[in-house]
C-alpha cells in the first residue's frame, strides 16, 4: 500500500510537471482555467516563463522524490504536506477553500479539481512523513 502512495504521488506530479513545462514551452491548453481572476475577469497575475519553469522543477523534484530517484531526508515530505495544505487553504481571496471570488472559470475548476488534488498530496505527504 505504501508504495503504491508512493507512485500515485509520482505519477500526480509527473503530470503537474509535465502541464506546466507544456505552457513554458507555449502551450495554451488550460491556461484560461489554471490563473485566478478578479469577479470582472481580469486575471489577479500574468505568470512569467521563468516563474512556470520553476514550478515545473519543483513539481518534477516530486515526483523524483516520491519514485525515490532522490533522497532529501524525510523532512522533505512534512515541507510537501505543509505546502499543499496551505495551497488548500488559499489566500482568502481567489485560490482555496477560504476564497471569496466563486463566480469565475478558475474558481470553479479550483473547487472541483485543484483543491482535491492538493488534499490528497497534502494528507499523503503528511502520511509518508509519520510514516
Amino acid at each position: 500500500m505504501i508504495e503504491g502512495i508512493y507512485w500515485l504521488n509520482g505519477i500526480v506530479f509527473l503530470l503537474l510537471g509535465g502541464i506546466h513545462l507544456f505552457w513554458v514551452l507555449g502551450g495554451q491548453w488550460g491556461t484560461n482555467y489554471a490563473i485566478p481572476n478578479t469577479a470582472e475577469g481580469i486575471a489577479v497575475f500574468q505568470p512569467k516563463k521563468i516563474g512556470t519553469l520553476v514550478v515545473a522543477i519543483c513539481l518534477v523534484l516530486g515526483a523524483l522524490l516520491n519514485f525515490k530517484f532522490i533522497h532529501l531526508g524525510q523532512w522533505s515530505f512534512l515541507v510537501i504536506g505543509i505546502l499543499f495544505g496551505l495551497r488548500v487553504i488559499g489566500d482568502f481571496k481567489y485560490v482555496g477553500l477560504g476564497k471569496k471570488v466563486r463566480n469565475t472559470l478558475f474558481a470553479q475548476k479550483d473547487a472541483t479539481v485543484f483543491i482535491p488534488i492538493c488534499i490528497y498530496l497534502s494528507l499523503s505527504h503528511f502520511f509518508l512523513f509519520f510514516w
